[in-house]
């Protein structure tokens, strides 16, 4: 029957509210943030701790973690380690160890709710181990087989293409044992409620959606553009497009190569700055040379958080150019956080966003030709007198009230004290 979270120890946390113990369980680890699925997790987790509850984390080890438990920020990450010498073997070593884990870490911390991040690392607790918490909470970043799929290349054979399949049918699978365990299930985006619900056949009363967020206090705008520039050792006369995504497929990357190729016929004081790594590196370079944008577009390879913002704040414009999934879209918040104006396709979660801000931020397709004609559209709008600045206010704001992590955290306490919706056993 419906139900409340009862805390086992009955503690007041620092708002005078009840203080619940949390277990976060993810296949990232919080050591180091190098994409959005970590800066979730982090975020997530410190929110939680700040708003007085007890927060613990279980991820996988990374390949070359040497440590079974560090500690960031006062919050304990407590690591297993898993089989990488094929998938059979790396499924069974993350049920296997996840459940091991598990046990050693509930000996000392009873459990009132477990977040589960990624459907892999909560497997094997959900289903061995459900009756150690009181909430099980599954937080769909994307949908695992989608995910999974969008990063694979092209199959060059038949056994290639086979595997392919049964590796998506097996990702669908264990997320859907996962997410019918689960008393709720949180999503990011309207985007993302729609396609999880599609796709595992979930009830619209054990779906809440919360949306992605930024540290306002991280991200900040500059009085100075120019000087901003200047410190990223990047043109102060020019105007800066940048991106910073995983240099794979579905970032639309070789369509944004294709749209500047043919905005600099007309404008060439544009210069394009791609951040990040990924196997299509050594493509994009070799695209860049061919189209002979060699003196138009930087590649800057990774860029470490802590430099994050000094880019935000030297672009002129932020330009994602998606092509498939975005089931947020971290960087767009973390831009207008910084008063950047940011153009995005018309993709996943991504008019979400842009739209409360304005509809000329979000292009026609995800081609070059129309992606294009939107950075012309908007590069043209941002010299208009004060606009650039009224777009820098409104995505300002609404980062304040809305996209920012306290608010995200509050939002995900309110749900853990909801009932829980009556469903069928799993």
């Amino acid at each position: 029957m419906a139900s409340r979270v009862a805390c086992r120890g009955g503690n007041t946390n620092s708002s005078g509210g009840v203080s619940v113990k949390i277990l976060l369980l993810a296949e990232v680890s919080v050591e180091q943030v190098i994409g959005g699925a970590e800066r979730v997790l982090r975020n997530e987790a410190l929110g939680l701790a700040a708003l007085g509850h007890h927060v613990e984390l279980m991820t996988r080890a990374p390949e070359k973690a040497s440590r079974g438990m560090i500690e960031v920020n006062g919050i304990r990450e407590w690591r297993y380690p898993v089989s990488r010498t094929h998938e059979a073997a790396f499924v069974w070593s993350s049920i296997r160890q996840s459940v091991l884990c598990f046990d050693r870490l509930r000996t000392t911390e009873p459990l009132d709710v477990v977040i589960i991040h990624q459907s892999m690392a909560g497997l094997g607790p959900i289903v061995f181990r459900r009756h150690a918490a009181s909430r099980w909470i599954y937080l769909c970043h994307s949908l695992a087989h989608e995910e999974y799929d969008t990063r694979q290349p092209p199959a060059r054979s038949g056994l290639t293409g086979l595997r392919r399949n049964l590796n998506l049918h097996a990702r669908r699978a264990v997320e859907r044992a996962v997410i019918s365990r689960c008393d709720r299930v949180v999503v990011l985006s309207q985007f993302m409620r729609q396609r999880a619900m599609k796709a595992h056949g979930i009830s619209a009363d054990r779906m809440g959606q919360i949306p992605g967020a930024v540290d306002p206090r991280t991200f900040v705008c500059t009085p100075n553009r120019r000087h901003a520039k200047t410190v990223l050792d990047l043109p102060p006369d020019r105007t800066v497009l940048f991106t910073v995504r995983n240099l794979v497929s579905r970032m639309g990357l070789e369509n944004l190569l294709n749209a500047l190729e043919m905005l600099v016929v007309a404008r060439r004081d544009v210069l394009l700055v791609i951040g990040g790594e990924g196997p299509l590196r050594k493509q994009l370079h070799e695209d860049i040379r061919r189209k002979g944008l060699n003196d138009y577009v930087r590649l800057t390879g990774f860029i470490p958080e802590g430099q994050l913002t000094h880019y935000y704040q030297a672009a002129d414009l932020v330009v994602v150019p998606s092509l498939q999934l975005e089931g947020f879209g971290l960087v767009i918040v973390e831009a207008m956080a910084c008063g950047t104006p940011v153009l995005g396709t018309p993709i996943g979660a991504i008019p979400e966003i842009l739209n409360q801000v304005h509809p000329i931020l979000v292009a026609d397709g995800t081609d070059g030709p129309s992606i294009a004609r939107a950075l012309e559209r908007v590069l043209r709008h941002i010299q208009e007198p004060g606009e650039a600045a009224r777009l820098a206010r409104k995505g300002r704001e609404l980062v304040e009230h809305r996209y920012n992590w306290s608010n995200h955290c509050a939002d995900l306490v309110r749900l853990l004290e909801e009932p829980t919706p009556l469903r069928l056993a799993a």
